[in-house]
Protein backbone atom coordinates (compact mmCIF):
# COMPACT_ATOMS: atom_id res chain seq x y z
CA UNK A 1 0.00 0.00 0.00
CA UNK A 2 1.04 3.53 -0.76
CA UNK A 3 2.05 5.77 1.46
CA UNK A 4 1.39 9.76 1.10
CA UNK A 5 5.12 9.68 0.98
CA UNK A 6 5.23 7.15 -2.11
CA UNK A 7 2.46 9.30 -3.65
CA UNK A 8 4.70 12.22 -3.33
CA UNK A 9 7.54 11.08 -4.42
CA UNK A 10 5.24 9.50 -7.25
CA UNK A 11 4.56 12.63 -8.30
CA UNK A 12 8.06 14.69 -8.26
CA UNK A 13 9.18 11.71 -9.95
CA UNK A 14 6.43 12.34 -12.50
CA UNK A 15 6.58 16.02 -12.90
CA UNK A 16 10.49 16.19 -13.01
CA UNK A 17 10.93 14.26 -15.82
CA UNK A 18 9.36 16.38 -18.44
CA UNK A 19 11.16 19.10 -16.98
CA UNK A 20 14.48 16.68 -17.74
CA UNK A 21 13.33 16.14 -21.06
CA UNK A 22 12.65 20.56 -21.48
CA UNK A 23 16.13 21.05 -20.11
CA UNK A 24 17.92 18.71 -22.68
CA UNK A 25 15.90 19.94 -25.35
CA UNK A 26 17.26 23.11 -24.87
CA UNK A 27 21.05 22.29 -25.06
CA UNK A 28 19.91 20.61 -28.35
CA UNK A 29 17.74 23.40 -29.69
CA UNK A 30 20.79 25.89 -28.83
CA UNK A 31 23.61 23.29 -30.41
CA UNK A 32 21.42 23.36 -33.82
CA UNK A 33 21.38 27.29 -33.54
CA UNK A 34 24.51 27.72 -33.21
CA UNK A 35 25.16 25.03 -36.65
CA UNK A 36 22.87 27.05 -38.33
CA UNK A 37 24.39 30.27 -36.94
CA UNK A 38 27.85 29.07 -38.78
CA UNK A 39 26.35 27.97 -42.04
CA UNK A 40 24.42 30.94 -42.27
CA UNK A 41 28.09 32.94 -41.40
CA UNK A 42 29.82 30.20 -44.19
CA UNK A 43 27.79 30.64 -46.50
CA UNK A 44 27.49 34.80 -46.14
CA UNK A 45 32.00 34.38 -46.53
CA UNK A 46 31.17 32.10 -49.62
CA UNK A 47 28.96 35.18 -51.68
CA UNK A 48 31.25 37.46 -50.64
CA UNK A 49 34.05 36.00 -52.05
CA UNK A 50 32.39 35.05 -55.14
CA UNK A 51 31.32 38.90 -55.79
CA UNK A 52 34.37 40.74 -54.70
CA UNK A 53 36.39 37.93 -57.20
CA UNK A 54 34.04 39.15 -59.97
CA UNK A 55 34.79 42.61 -59.12
CA UNK A 56 38.52 41.95 -60.09
CA UNK A 57 38.01 40.30 -62.91
CA UNK A 58 34.91 41.51 -65.26
CA UNK A 59 34.52 39.44 -68.19
CA UNK A 60 36.52 39.82 -71.16
CA UNK A 61 35.25 41.85 -73.46
CA UNK A 62 34.92 40.00 -77.54
CA UNK A 63 37.84 40.00 -79.71
CA UNK A 64 37.32 42.72 -82.82
CA UNK A 65 39.05 42.17 -85.23
CA UNK A 66 39.67 45.10 -88.03
CA UNK A 67 39.45 44.05 -91.88
CA UNK A 68 41.26 46.93 -94.08
CA UNK A 69 40.23 46.65 -97.62
CA UNK A 70 42.95 46.85 -99.55
CA UNK A 71 42.69 47.86 -104.14
CA UNK A 72 44.62 45.13 -105.89
CA UNK A 73 44.08 46.30 -109.63
CA UNK A 74 42.26 43.32 -111.21
CA UNK A 75 43.89 40.99 -113.74
CA UNK A 76 44.75 42.23 -117.30
CA UNK A 77 42.64 39.50 -119.30
CA UNK A 78 44.89 38.06 -122.01
CA UNK A 79 43.46 37.09 -125.01
CA UNK A 80 45.19 34.33 -127.21
CA UNK A 81 44.31 34.42 -130.73
CA UNK A 82 43.64 30.62 -132.25
CA UNK A 83 44.04 31.31 -135.86
CA UNK A 84 43.62 27.77 -137.61
CA UNK A 85 46.59 26.73 -140.17
CA UNK A 86 46.49 24.27 -142.61
CA UNK A 87 48.72 21.59 -141.96
CA UNK A 88 51.62 21.09 -144.30
CA UNK A 89 53.64 18.01 -144.64
CA UNK A 90 55.43 17.29 -141.22
CA UNK A 91 58.96 17.97 -141.35
CA UNK A 92 61.48 15.48 -142.31
CA UNK A 93 60.27 13.44 -145.21
CA UNK A 94 60.08 15.19 -148.46
CA UNK A 95 57.13 15.15 -151.03
CA UNK A 96 58.05 12.90 -153.83
CA UNK A 97 56.44 10.14 -155.27
CA UNK A 98 57.70 7.10 -154.45
CA UNK A 99 59.66 8.80 -151.71
CA UNK A 100 59.72 7.59 -148.16
CA UNK A 101 57.34 9.37 -145.61
CA UNK A 102 56.70 9.30 -141.62
CA UNK A 103 54.63 6.63 -139.62
CA UNK A 104 53.09 9.99 -138.31
CA UNK A 105 52.36 10.93 -141.89
CA UNK A 106 50.35 7.98 -143.15
CA UNK A 107 47.12 9.63 -144.59
CA UNK A 108 48.01 12.85 -144.87
CA UNK A 109 48.15 14.86 -148.20
CA UNK A 110 50.79 16.21 -149.18
CA UNK A 111 52.10 17.92 -152.96
CA UNK A 112 55.55 17.30 -155.09
CA UNK A 113 57.59 19.86 -156.18
CA UNK A 114 55.42 19.73 -159.93
CA UNK A 115 52.43 20.52 -157.58
CA UNK A 116 51.06 16.33 -157.80
CA UNK A 117 48.86 15.77 -155.11
CA UNK A 118 50.48 12.50 -153.12
CA UNK A 119 49.06 10.79 -150.15
CA UNK A 120 51.73 8.92 -147.64
CA UNK A 121 50.46 5.38 -147.24
CA UNK A 122 51.51 2.20 -145.88
CA UNK A 123 52.38 -0.67 -148.62
CA UNK A 124 53.37 -3.61 -145.79
CA UNK A 125 56.08 -4.68 -143.81
CA UNK A 126 58.12 -4.78 -147.06
CA UNK A 127 57.39 -1.54 -148.72
CA UNK A 128 56.81 0.82 -145.62
CA UNK A 129 55.28 4.31 -145.62
CA UNK A 130 55.68 6.04 -149.65
CA UNK A 131 53.95 8.79 -151.25
CA UNK A 132 51.95 7.70 -153.60
CA UNK A 133 49.02 9.55 -156.24
CA UNK A 134 45.50 9.07 -156.06
CA UNK A 135 41.88 9.64 -156.96
CA UNK A 136 40.97 13.24 -157.64
CA UNK A 137 40.19 14.40 -153.96
CA UNK A 138 36.68 15.95 -153.90
CA UNK A 139 37.39 17.75 -150.88
CA UNK A 140 34.59 16.50 -148.88
CA UNK A 141 34.73 15.68 -145.03
CA UNK A 142 33.36 12.30 -143.93
CA UNK A 143 33.60 10.31 -140.90
CA UNK A 144 34.98 6.40 -141.37
CA UNK A 145 32.29 4.41 -141.70
CA UNK A 146 29.53 6.45 -143.45
CA UNK A 147 28.21 5.47 -146.67
CA UNK A 148 29.61 6.49 -150.00
CA UNK A 149 28.53 5.58 -153.41
CA UNK A 150 31.86 4.24 -155.36
CA UNK A 151 29.85 5.14 -158.51
CA UNK A 152 30.44 8.80 -158.25
CA UNK A 153 33.01 8.83 -154.46
CA UNK A 154 36.59 7.89 -154.13
CA UNK A 155 38.72 10.60 -151.80
CA UNK A 156 38.02 12.55 -149.22
CA UNK A 157 39.44 13.38 -145.91
CA UNK A 158 38.23 12.75 -142.35
CA UNK A 159 37.69 15.91 -140.08
CA UNK A 160 41.20 15.50 -138.94
CA UNK A 161 42.11 15.99 -142.70
CA UNK A 162 43.36 12.82 -142.91
CA UNK A 163 43.10 10.82 -146.59
CA UNK A 164 39.66 8.14 -146.77
CA UNK A 165 38.32 6.14 -149.67
CA UNK A 166 35.30 5.27 -150.92
CA UNK A 167 35.75 1.00 -149.90
CA UNK A 168 32.72 -1.04 -151.39
CA UNK A 169 29.53 1.06 -149.32
CA UNK A 170 31.19 2.63 -146.68
CA UNK A 171 34.06 5.65 -146.20
CA UNK A 172 37.28 3.66 -144.67
CA UNK A 173 40.63 4.91 -143.87
CA UNK A 174 43.20 4.90 -146.69
CA UNK A 175 44.47 4.51 -149.29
Amino acid sequence: MLTGRDVEESVTTTQSTPRRLMAGSGKTTGTLAAVAAVLVIALGAVLAYLIVTNRDNPPTAPVTATVMETSTPPPTATTTETQYVVPETPAGSAVVEGGHCLETEARSFGTDPNGQSLVCTYMGAGGGYVWVQHATNSGEIHNIGEPCDPAVDSVAQDPSGKAIMCGGQTWVGGP
